[in-house]
């Protein structure tokens, strides 16, 4: 069990953390949603500011920090 924390631990950074599954998106740990439309979202996370662009972008899930977004999804920017 200790290789598979060790590991899960480089992998997965728990301040900031996007995941893309099919035809969703969940990010965790975000401060401020900026633009919500059905073509584009922006959010920020600490110091980040995350775009996600696409077709048919709905919040699905909101809860605290975490955000889950349905819909086509056709690119993610990442600035910093």
């Amino acid at each position: 069990m200790h290789i598979f924390t060790n590991l899960k631990n480089f992998l997965y950074d728990n301040d900031n953390f996007i995941a893309i599954v099919n035809d969703k998106i969940y990010l965790y740990n975000i401060s401020k949603i900026l633009t919500l439309k059905d073509d584009i979202i922006i959010v920020y996370f600490n110091n980040k500011k995350v775009e996600i662009k696409g077709k048919k972008l709905v919040p699905i899930r909101s809860i605290n920090k975490e955000l889950e977004i349905k819909g086509i999804i056709e690119s993610v920017k990442i600035y910093e």
